[in-house]
């Protein structure tokens, strides 16, 4: 019977226009909304300007039709990511999906030079959509970030989209059908050079739980460049990999909590066990942080 009204709902039209008219009048909470989903695109007003996107069908488009950048994903990460992207000319998306965090950048900082990495093909063709629909020069690249130069095999879904993969097969979730690829990976000192990218500003990474190799393929960098950086940490594993990478190179740490909208200034990168964003900053950005607020 599910099966059934899948289908039929997959093939009813006209959800676009319905559910943008519903919102309008009435937000469903996020346990109605996650259901109410549809393909096509839509606009997404940030600060009076605004950007389009291809909703695919999936969770994040789905969270900002229905509630916008300050609503459910990631909201306080987003409102930093908007203040950090004003004063950056050269940003970073590792791990960029279909690009949201790309479209932001260039929508409220036009002059700035953006390179979105993403090494599923699938996806990266998506993320290549969103660019061409808003007319965006952001350089998107398929390959992903690593410590060293040369391919890597990753363990893929079959699925239609995905928000992460892995390199490690028992990682995969229960019943997962597994889709072994091999994908080209790369130092980002490697492509630094390539590139003649003299500063980068701001970055934001997440690469599921790969953030310590793509630090080691920088590392070069990090004490000469010093980039903010907007991470996912998934576990402490992570976190000490990180802090370690980056200790003696004049970072600060603040903790994004996305749920009471704080930043709490830590001493060391630490997790309760459950994903969480850090910025990264040096002592610049962490005095007009914890001064002014961003």
């Amino acid at each position: 019977m599910k099966k059934i009204v899948k289908i039929i709902y997959n093939i009813m039209p006209f959800k676009k226009q319905l559910f943008s008219l519903l919102k309008i009048f009435y937000k469903p909470p996020e346990s109605v909304y996650r259901h109410l989903h549809f393909k096509g695109t839509f606009k997404v007003g940030l600060d009076g300007k605004s950007f389009k996107v291809h909703h695919f069908g999936y969770q994040i488009e789905n969270d900002i039709f229905w509630s916008g950048l300050s609503g459910n994903w990631e909201k306080e990460s987003i409102k930093l990511w908007i203040a950090l992207s004003r004063i950056s000319n050269c940003i970073l998306d590792v791990g960029a999906n279909t690009g949201m965090y790309s479209l932001v950048a260039k929508t409220v900082n036009p002059a700035s030079k953006i390179y979105a990495f993403e090494p599923i093909k699938r996806v990266c063709q998506r993320l290549k959509m969103n660019c061409r629909l808003n007319n965006y020069d952001i350089t998107c690249e398929e390959l992903a970030l690593s410590s060293y130069d040369g391919k890597a095999v990753i363990y893929d879904s079959n699925a239609d989209h995905v928000y992460s993969v892995t390199v490690n097969k028992n990682m995969m979730p229960a019943g997962t059908d597994v889709v072994e690829s091999e994908i080209q990976v790369a130092r980002l000192s490697t492509y630094i050079k390539q590139k003649g990218i003299s500063k980068i500003d701001l970055m934001k990474i997440d690469v599921e739980m790969h953030e310590p190799e793509v630090l080691k393929g920088i590392e070069d960098y990090l004490g000469q460049m010093q980039p903010t950086m907007l991470m996912e940490i998934l576990n402490s594993g992570v976190a000490v990999n990180v802090e370690q990478i980056l200790k003696g190179k004049g970072y600060s740490y603040f903790y994004i909590d996305e749920k009471n909208g704080t930043l709490k200034n830590m001493k060391n990168i630490t997790t309760d066990g459950n994903p969480c964003n850090y910025l990264l900053c040096n002592d610049k950005i962490a005095l007009e942080v914890s001064s002014h607020g961003l």
